[in-house]
């Protein structure tokens, strides 16, 4: 969990930070905006400072922190995509977590949850602006959504690289 807030929090915290400052969205947005970082920041320290005081519940909270990060994408991606387009990125954060302590069917699962989500809200967003997305639009979209399944794979194939690695120089 220390590898989620040593890079992706900080990531998370500028790609944010970035969308409220740049853009300039309406002051409820920023105020919420705000308010799920703050707090999926305290959760994902405690996580990270408690996870191994209970060993027996490790697995478990490793899951609820990999489905926590995906909860809170969703109300930051819905509030900021449309002022600052790079808020997709927020999608890849819980399939990478899966893939660092999760199996490649889990990895795969938690990748296209995030993914279709992406598109489903992306959507929803038009739709609720009365808005007809196109084909390039609609193409780019399906990309990202794409990158975000094959990265997640990439980094958990690293990770059981890295895991065989340290097995074959234990012997």
């Amino acid at each position: 969990m220390n590898l989620l807030n040593r890079y992706f929090a900080p990531f998370a915290s500028l790609l944010i930070l970035s969308a409220v400052y740049f853009s300039e969205p309406d002051r409820k947005t920023v105020v919420l905006s705000i308010g799920v970082l703050a707090v999926a920041i305290a959760v994902n320290g405690w996580f990270a400072k408690n996870t191994y005081h209970f060993v027996g519940w490790a697995g478990r909270l490793r899951t609820l922190q990999i489905w926590l990060n995906y909860v809170w994408t969703l109300p930051l991606f819905y509030l900021l995509h449309g002022f600052w387009a790079p808020m997709w990125l927020l999608f890849v954060m819980a399939p990478v977590t899966a893939a660092l302590y999760q199996g490649r069917l889990q990895t795969f699962a938690t990748s296209m949850t995030s993914g279709g989500t992406m598109l489903a809200l992306y959507w929803i967003r038009a739709r609720s602006n009365g808005l007809e997305l196109g084909g390039v639009v609609w193409g780019m979209a399906v990309v990202h959504a794409a990158f975000i399944v094959v990265f997640s794979l990439f980094i958990h194939a690293l990770a059981e690289t890295a895991l065989r690695l340290r097995d074959v120089s234990n012997r």
